[in-house]
């Protein structure tokens, strides 16, 4: 008979007593600081009598989690909304952004300009000094000029090794022409739809690289590249819970969240979503919030008033989608227990493995926007709580079923107060 896998919490002593009393078999153990233990466990059968076991915190099956791609029926959308926004793109040029060398449009795109990142920078100095942003996601291009120098040391928890690179899930043929195709991104910009939620912007030799790649590859390095598009003065670290095809499960992200509380993370930035809560994931955000660590989340993308976790839980700041005219994206959840607050995300223009860029469609890419603010505002804050943050966050430009609004770095900036300068 096969065996399934759940997540067992339990203390660490505990632990083979509760296995052998119920007939679990433990396969791994998250390592954190935290005094509960989090433990992988299998069983052909469960015994009921588990739910009332005196020592046994949660026990649940490990779920499937997966990022929130665009469904079926928004890929029309998509392609209308693509053409306008890809098309009128200037001429590729390499410009400096604090350091780095990037993408014109990716520093002067239409989510710059209607959350006024550079007003706010210009006025306030803020862009995430000191800051740590850990993105669970599917890793990230650990060589793109954008990033590659404001990332740490991270994890990848797919694999169980160091490093967070997401060029691992390519062949390494693929992978290593994709990567020689950075000395070629001056010499062209064709623009190729790879699934639902992503347009790269890509060179000649990295479109013939990419031939067909796996559904969400790609995906982590898009969020870090948002992450440090809000905040480049902050330390993006890439944790990879997710394979390309999008794919994770609750230990993985359980893992991804403690390591990320225990190795300094000032704020987690989560693209994906669990349909159904979790006593175990409850625990962790709970974790991370004694820690002060802020956690941002998306929203989903199933264009309906309900709720995903984690962004579900009050406590956690969920981001929905608004588009480039200030209204509510069609694809995005909506309503105030399922939407915090939203951001640019249709067409964001961001940073793509292979030293290319990419437009993102999706709370995914609203996401990482509002976990960069919640680094400058710690930056300007770094006595503030989760709350504190949140609230800061909330200071935003009303947008009908989008919970506070989409967000607005002047007004959220502007509301800490002295010694923090006003945008004009």
């Amino acid at each position: 008979m096969a065996e399934d896998r759940y997540v067992l919490v339990t203390a660490p002593s505990k632990v083979q007593d509760v296995c052998g009393r119920h007939g679990l078999q433990q396969v791994a153990q998250l390592s954190s600081s935290s005094s509960a233990g989090v433990f992988l466990v299998a069983a052909s059968t469960v015994d009921p009598a588990i739910a009332t076991d005196a020592d046994v915190q949660s026990f649940e099956p490990n779920r499937e989690a997966g990022v929130p791609e665009l469904s079926g029926l928004t890929v029309s959308s998509l392609t209308q909304s693509m053409s306008p926004i890809l098309t009128q793109l200037p001429g590729r040029q390499l410009v400096s952004y604090f350091g780095a060398s990037v993408a014109n449009y990716y520093v002067s795109q239409s989510a710059v300009s209607i959350t006024r990142l550079a007003d706010a920078q210009t006025a306030t100095g803020m862009i995430g000094t000191g800051m740590t942003i850990a993105v669970i996601d599917t890793g990230v291009d650990p060589s793109h000029p954008a990033l590659q120098g404001v990332l740490v040391g991270g994890f990848d928890f797919v694999h169980n090794v160091s490093g967070a690179s997401e060029l691992v899930d390519l062949d390494p043929v693929t992978a290593a022409n994709l990567t020689q195709s950075m000395s070629n991104i001056l010499t062209g910009d064709n623009v190729v739809q790879l699934n639902a939620s992503t347009a790269a912007i890509l060179s000649e030799t990295a479109e013939d690289a990419l031939n067909a790649p796996p559904q969400a590859f790609g995906h982590g390095t898009m969020t870090a590249g948002l992450v440090h598009l809000t905040a480049p003065g902050a330390k993006i670290m890439p944790l990879k819970a997710f394979s390309a095809d999008g794919s994770s499960d609750l230990f993985n992200i359980l893992r991804a969240i403690y390591y990320a509380v225990d190795n300094g993370a000032n704020v987690i930035s989560m693209s994906f979503e669990i349909s159904q809560s979790s006593p175990a994931l409850q625990n962790a955000i709970q974790y991370a919030l004694s820690k002060n660590v802020v956690l941002v989340a998306a929203s989903g993308n199933d264009a309906q008033q309900i709720m995903v976790y984690p962004a579900g839980y009050n406590t956690v700041v969920g981001v929905g989608s608004t588009s480039d005219a200030d209204g509510k994206s069609d694809f995005t959840n909506f309503g105030t227990n399922a939407t915090f607050v939203a951001a640019p995300g249709e067409g964001v223009i961001t940073t793509y493995p292979g030293g290319n860029y990419a437009a993102g469609w999706g709370t995914s890419f609203s996401t990482p926007l509002v976990a960069g603010e919640a680094a400058l505002i710690l930056q300007a804050k770094p006595t503030y709580h989760p709350g504190d943050v949140a609230n800061a966050i909330s200071r935003a430009t009303q947008v009908q079923q989008m919970g506070h609004g989409r967000i607005d770095l002047c007004q959220a900036l502007g509301s800490l107060g002295s010694p923090v300068p006003k945008c004009q």
